[in-house]
């Protein structure tokens, strides 16, 4: 009886070992029940050690710094090196707290392209916008209104700066 005991102890002392050392680093830390990070506040530490790929990681801070936060898995498809078969991948280490989405102003006459690209303009209002600039500012909605799809001017109308 007492062999059986000390085996039993030995064995869950082993398994016990193990399954820490081997959850060390798989541990991932989230706001929510389904072990998923919150992509607008996950800090690139968390993202690491959720198993995110760095060159990934770096670049998701870097469009949620740009926008003020991620609305959606799929925005990240603006993002250079990312296609639908990453964002289908990165699905299952995020979830978005709308709570913590803080999209930041555009000050549409300074803006670059590649933050347009992050905010959803299409190629084409990027080049009206860029075409417009060249010949001066875009003083007022109705300006810009001529510049890009309603559907992007009735999202973003209260966050524009001239």
């Amino acid at each position: 009886m007492k062999k059986l005991i000390l085996l039993i102890c030995s064995f869950l002392f082993i398994f016990s070992s193990s399954f820490s050392l081997d959850t060390k680093y798989k541990i991932i830390y989230s706001d929510n029940n389904l072990g998923k990070l919150n992509i607008n506040t996950a800090t690139q530490e968390e993202m690491l050690r959720a198993g995110v790929a760095s060159s990934y990681v770096s670049k998701i801070i870097s469009f949620r710094d740009i926008k003020g936060g991620i609305e959606s898995i799929e925005e990240l498809e603006r993002i250079s090196g990312i296609g639908s078969k990453t964002c289908k991948k990165l699905e299952k280490y995020f979830f978005i707290d709308e709570n913590d989405i803080k999209l930041k102003s555009i000050n549409i006459n300074e803006i670059n392209e590649k933050d347009l690209r992050y905010y959803g303009f299409s190629t084409s209002e990027i080049k009206a916008i860029n075409k417009y600039l060249s010949t001066g500012r875009i003083r007022n909605n109705k300006d810009l209104k001529k510049l890009i799809s309603k559907k992007n001017y009735e999202k973003y109308k209260d966050l524009f700066r001239y």
